[in-house]
């Protein structure tokens, strides 16, 4: 897998489906193995980014091999949104993870 901090392998969202609430994060730890995850708030996601830690979505394949995705971005709409593509959109684009 390429070299982020971290990977977010699910996602849950608000009661309304408007948003993220939470999700499932794997660090890569310094020996270059992924640790167990952890489940962080949206706002814990995007004060790391702001902090200049990077984020990739992850997903595990047919052969049970977890493979890299697309890189997490803060993009400020309305309010603070996380994606991995720049629009202006207010949809988040990581709905393809699966659900926490």
């Amino acid at each position: 897998m390429s070299n982020f901090n971290y990977y977010v392998s699910a996602t849950e969202y608000n009661s309304d489906r408007t948003h993220i609430a939470k999700l499932r994060v794997h660090e890569l730890g310094p020996d270059g193995k992924l640790k167990a995850p952890v489940e962080l708030t949206r706002p814990q996601v995007i004060e790391l980014i702001n902090k200049k830690k990077t984020f990739s979505t992850m997903t595990k394949g047919s052969d049970g091999v977890w493979k890299a995705g697309a890189k997490l971005e803060v993009i400020a709409v309305t309010t603070d949104y996380l994606k991995t593509k720049k629009d202006t959109s207010t949809r988040d684009n990581l709905e393809n993870l699966p659900s926490i």
